[in-house]
């Protein structure tokens, strides 16, 4: 015949000890893949479809279509958006199409030279160098725009971010 003491505190044991090891149990399952969140991937890059997108729209801006009698401060947002451009032009541009990474070069020295002039505030170094770095900027997109029209259509639709239609 058991003893009603031992019995008593195996009951009690179980009772508090079950619960406390399952608990522990869980909470160890899930928090052990717990380590912050989980990194996104990059997104994927749209490819020169998307840039000559961008361009389209940027080419009907007038700091584009009338550079020399612009503002040249005004044409700072406009300019703000081209920054990605020659970098843009250059990848795209691989060793198959060299007169893209050139007028990416020349895009890129364009601003370059907009920015150094103080172009974007009206303590510009001048009206005359900042209207012929906005003109230079606008025959440099030009030839990027046009350059990537060569890309693009040698580029399978899934590669240049756009859809056939």
């Amino acid at each position: 015949m058991p003893d009603a003491t031992g019995t008593a505190y195996r009951e009690i044991v179980r009772i508090r000890v079950v619960p406390a090891v399952l608990g522990a149990v869980f909470l160890l399952t899930a928090c052990s893949g717990e380590a912050g969140p989980t990194p996104k991937r990059a997104p994927q890059d749209p490819g020169p479809g998307a840039l000559q997108v961008k361009l389209e729209a940027l080419t009907v801006d007038t700091c584009y279509t009338e550079p020399a009698e612009q503002d040249p401060p005004g044409c700072e947002k406009y300019v703000t958006q081209l920054g990605s451009v020659p970098g843009k032009a250059r990848q795209f541009a691989g060793t198959a199409h060299p007169e893209l990474a050139r007028y990416g070069t020349e895009l890129e020295a364009a601003i370059t030279a907009y920015r150094a002039d103080s172009c974007n505030t009206e303590a510009g170094t001048g009206a005359a160098t900042c209207s012929d770095a906005l003109v230079a900027i606008a025959d440099a997109l030009g030839g990027v725009e046009s350059a990537l029209g060569a890309v693009v259509s040698t580029t399978p639709a899934t590669e240049t971010g756009t859809t056939p239609g």
